[in-house]
């Protein structure tokens, strides 16, 4: 970051030196290729049930931990919670874990219909709140009712930059509202609105920040070298983190942030250009947030709402940190100082604002986030 202010010339200059060797091992000659992004560039091409399970690992989920194994059976998938991807500091009730698979399950539905299968879903089949989490059971006859939601999924990515002042027009994301029982958006737009929601996301990323515990948890999940990406092939990168290009550059040029110095710029991202650019603001509500079956569907809910706004060509941006501050000061037993203030701006209680996120006309494309291949993630 801190050569962003360099010329191109100056950033030519360092680049073929010491720091240039940093950023061939900070992946600033390789963004978006090789082994971990495959799976965004195969998917068009890919067919059958592969095409739909694939589809699931490419699903948003929270801080990329792809929290999700795969098992297939015949034309039946099972689709079940890691434990090991939890984080339990940061997503303390494992709402955003199991959105999280969620997700993978409506990008595995919408994937269905267009590939040619129905699918028939069963949540917690054991009867159980487990880590069985869903069976999707496949069959001849789909339709291409979802068709082009499924041509969003490899395009479809968190975008964490800048996004335009131009209003959005919300009817296309307003009607899939109801298409997932049991979840609902609630949509912000009103500006006095919008600036008061946004002061409580600054204050709460200063209290995940403040929090060493929480803040450690999170830094585990980011992958700054271009060894760990590939190692790992999870987690967050510098080419999510929606820069310019001049900056992102100079970026991978430096040594790897300290965790300080990675909040650090996350609060001043949020108060500066996350909440200062957001045209709405979007609310998957549920009647429980605590009810694993109403995570999941609010999950769902929330994948058919990327989607959508990818289809669109909107930037969409998911913004947990009001909800993580809440259920980790019930967790340590610490007095809840976001609850009511959220279920003001909500008009209805806390208990039912399972997810958040900000939209808009995005500024950039946004780089795309590691994958696990599906060899990793699927037995059989």
């Amino acid at each position: 970051m801190k050569l962003a202010g360099l010329g191109i010339g100056s950033i030519a200059a360092v680049g073929v030196g010491v720091g240039g060797v940093r950023a061939a091992a900070n992946g600033a000659f390789s963004a978006g290729s090789g082994d971990p992004y495959d799976l965004w560039h195969e998917w068009s091409s890919m067919s059958g049930i592969d095409r739909v399970v694939a589809a699931g690992t490419l699903a948003c989920n929270p801080h990329n931990t792809q929290p999700w194994r795969v098992t297939l059976n015949g034309d039946v998938i099972h689709v079940h919670s890691d434990p090991s991807r939890r984080m339990p500091l940061n997503d303390a009730s494992a709402r955003e874990h199991f959105a999280g698979l969620g997700c993978a399950i409506e990008n595995m539905v919408v994937t269905a219909g267009p590939a040619g299968f129905t699918a028939k879903v069963t949540l917690f089949p054991d009867g159980t709140a487990s880590d069985y989490v869903a069976r999707i059971a496949l069959g001849d006859g789909g339709t291409a009712r979802d068709r082009e939601l499924a041509a969003a999924i490899p395009h479809r990515h968190t975008n964490r930059g800048p996004y335009k002042t131009t209003p959005v027009d919300l009817s296309g994301l307003t009607e899939q509202s109801s298409r997932i029982d049991g979840a609902s958006v609630l949509w912000i737009t009103d500006k006095a609105a919008r600036e008061q929601l946004g002061r409580l996301y600054v204050e709460a990323t200063e209290a995940i920040t403040a929090d060493t515990a929480q803040s450690t948890e999170a830094f585990t999940w980011f992958r700054s070298a271009r060894s760990t990406i590939d190692k790992h092939r999870d987690g967050l990168t510098l080419d999510g983190q929606g820069l310019g290009d001049l900056t992102l550059f100079a970026a991978k040029l430096l040594p790897a942030q300290s965790r300080k110095d990675g909040d650090a710029f996350w609060v001043k991202a949020t108060r500066e250009v996350h909440t200062a650019t957001a045209a709405a603001y979007g609310v998957i509500t549920v009647d429980d947030v605590t009810n694993r079956t109403d995570q999941v569907n609010g999950g769902r809910l929330l994948a058919r709402m990327h989607l959508t706004a990818t289809s669109l060509g909107l930037g969409l941006h998911h913004m947990n940190q009001i909800t993580e501050r809440i259920d980790r000061d019930h967790a340590t037993g610490n007095p809840d100082v976001f609850s009511t203030r959220w279920a003001a701006l909500l008009g209805r209680p806390a208990s039912t604002g399972l997810l958040s996120f900000r939209i808009g006309h995005p500024e950039r494309t946004p780089g795309l986030s590691p994958r696990r291949s599906l060899k990793d993630v699927v037995t059989t």
